[in-house]
């Protein structure tokens, strides 16, 4: 069995705040401009960073700690997620491990 650690996205109940529904949107606020360490980002990774965004709206704010996953799911290459937690836009989940049963093929 495959054990899964997640990442929890900065401040995601602040800014996303859906609990009843999951609109095809996040919202993008425009305090970002003055956030320093978001500016002090390579263009690559703010990139990336966005996307990590979209994809945590379908997980409530939360993306698997798996850079190889998220570049075929985020459709892009050299992912640095370590970047992301030294700045702390991503923040480690203690009890953010899920263990997931190995698939099997049909038979």
């Amino acid at each position: 069995m495959a054990v899964v650690e997640f990442l929890a996205i900065k401040n995601w109940d602040t800014f996303q705040h859906y609990s009843k529904r999951n609109p095809p949107w996040i919202k993008l606020h425009r305090a970002i401009l003055d956030d320093y360490a978001f500016c002090s980002l390579p263009d690559a990774a703010k990139g990336h960073l966005m996307m990590l965004w979209l994809y945590g709206s379908q997980n409530d704010g939360k993306v698997p700690n798996d850079p190889v996953f998220l570049e075929r799911k985020l459709s892009c290459q050299n992912l640095d997620l370590d970047i992301f937690i030294r700045t702390g836009f991503l923040i480690p989940m203690d009890r953010g491990k899920i263990t997931l049963a190995p698939t099997h093929a049909a038979r």
